[in-house]
C-alpha cells in the first residue's frame, strides 16, 4: 500500500465538503518594516486583508475540519429507530416548511424499520454514495463469506486497467489507486479466511471442552465480529484505503459511462445538470456536435472529482459495472 504525501495535497484540492457551518477565521498579522525619519526605525504590526481566495481556501479548510471532527467516514452500526428518533425530534420545529419536510422524512424513516433492523451513517462530504457502495459491498462480503464472489470481484478490478485506459485515463494517474482497490478484496479474503477458521476452531474447542465450564478462552468466541471491526477501522482511516478506493470507483464509473453511450446517454441531457451548469453557454459546452450530452466532459466534471455527487446514472452505472445489486431504498 502506498500513501504518500502527495495524496494529501491531491484530495485537498478536489474535495467540495458539505458546508456544515461558518466559522470564524482569525487572520495573522503581517509585519511591515516602515521608516519614519532618518535615524529612527520602527516596526509597525498591521492588519493586512486578506484576499479573497485565501479566505475561501481557510473557510473550506475550516468547514473540513470541522467535519472531519464531528463525523466519521463510515458510523458503526446503529439500530434503525435512531433515524426515527432524530427526525422525531426535529418535527418540533416552529417552521411550517421544516415541519412538513420533516414529517416526510419521519414517515420514511419508519418505512426503512420496516425492513430493516441497522443503519450507518456515511459522512456528507459529496462522496457519500461511492463511499456507501465500497463499505456496503466490502462487508456484505465479509458477512456472507462469500469467497467465489469476492474472487471474481478481485478479478474484474485487477484486469480492468487496460479497460480504463482505453476509455482515457494514464496508467501512472490511476496505478496506485488501482493496486489499493485489489489490495482492500486481498484484505476481505484474508478476514474471510480467519473467520471461516475461528469458527471450525470454535466450534472443535467447544466440543473437546463441552463439560469445562470454567473455560475462559475467548479467543474466538467472535471471530466475524473481530474481521468486521478491522474493515471498519481501516475503511474509516483518513486519507487512506476508503479515500483511494473511492476515487477509483468514479473512474470505474466513468470509464463504464464512456464504454456504452448509448446505453446511458438517453438519460442524459442539458438539462440534467446541477447548478453549476445552470448557463446556456456551459450547458452548450457539455453539448456533442450532434447535440447529445459530451460524455468526456460530463465525466470529468460531475463523475472523476472528489466532492462530486452521485446521479442515478452514475448509480446505475457503478452497478453495472461490477455486477452488484443495488436498493435505493425513497
Amino acid at each position: 500500500r502506498q500513501h504518500c504525501a502527495l495524496t494529501r495535497s491531491f484530495f485537498r484540492t478536489t474535495t467540495i465538503p458539505t458546508p456544515l457551518g461558518s466559522a470564524a477565521l482569525d487572520d495573522p498579522p503581517s509585519t511591515d518594516l516602515i521608516t519614519t525619519t532618518a535615524t529612527t526605525t520602527v516596526t509597525v504590526t498591521a492588519m493586512s486583508s486578506p484576499t479573497e481566495h485565501q479566505l475561501t481556501e481557510r473557510q473550506l479548510q475550516a468547514i473540513e475540519d470541522e467535519i472531519k471532527s464531528t463525523q466519521p467516514l463510515t458510523s458503526i452500526r446503529l439500530p434503525v429507530d435512531a433515524l426515527i428518533h432524530q427526525y422525531q425530534s426535529s418535527s418540533s420545529s416552529d417552521d411550517d416548511d421544516d415541519l412538513d419536510d420533516d414529517n416526510g422524512f419521519l414517515q420514511s424513516a419508519k418505512l426503512l424499520a420496516e425492513k430493516y433492523t441497522h443503519l450507518r451513517r456515511v459522512r456528507g462530504d459529496g462522496n457519500c454514495y461511492y463511499r456507501a457502495f465500497l463499505y456496503a459491498l466490502a462487508e456484505r462480503l465479509l458477512r456472507r463469506m462469500e469467497g467465489e464472489e469476492i474472487s471474481r470481484l478481485k478479478d474484474k478490478v485487477s484486469n480492468s486497467m487496460e479497460w480504463i485506459c482505453g476509455n482515457g485515463y494514464e496508467a501512472t494517474t490511476i496505478d496506485m489507486f488501482h493496486e489499493e482497490m485489489v489490495d482492500l478484496f486481498d484484505f476481505v479474503a484474508a478476514l474471510a479466511y480467519d473467520v471461516d477458521s475461528g469458527n471450525h476452531h470454535n466450534h472443535n474447542h467447544n466440543n473437546n471442552n463441552n463439560n469445562n465450564s470454567n473455560n475462559n478462552d475467548n479467543n474466538y468466541d467472535h471471530p466475524l465480529e473481530d474481521a468486521l471491526s478491522k474493515l471498519h477501522e481501516r475503511l474509516n482511516e483518513e486519507n487512506a484505503t476508503s479515500d483511494y478506493c473511492t476515487w477509483f470507483l468514479r473512474i470505474l464509473t466513468a470509464s463504464q459511462l464512456k464504454s456504452h453511450p448509448d446505453r446511458y446517454l438517453p438519460f442524459l441531457s442539458a438539462d440534467s445538470t446541477d447548478s453549476s451548469f445552470t448557463s446556456a453557454a456551459a450547458a452548450t459546452d457539455r453539448l456533442g456536435n450532434d447535440g447529445t450530452v459530451d460524455l468526456s466532459v460530463f465525466c470529468a466534471r460531475e463523475v472523476e472529482p472528489m466532492g462530486k455527487e452521485c446521479g442515478m446514472v452514475q448509480v446505475a452505472a457503478l452497478a453495472e459495472c461490477l455486477g452488484a445489486r443495488v436498493v435505493i431504498e425513497g
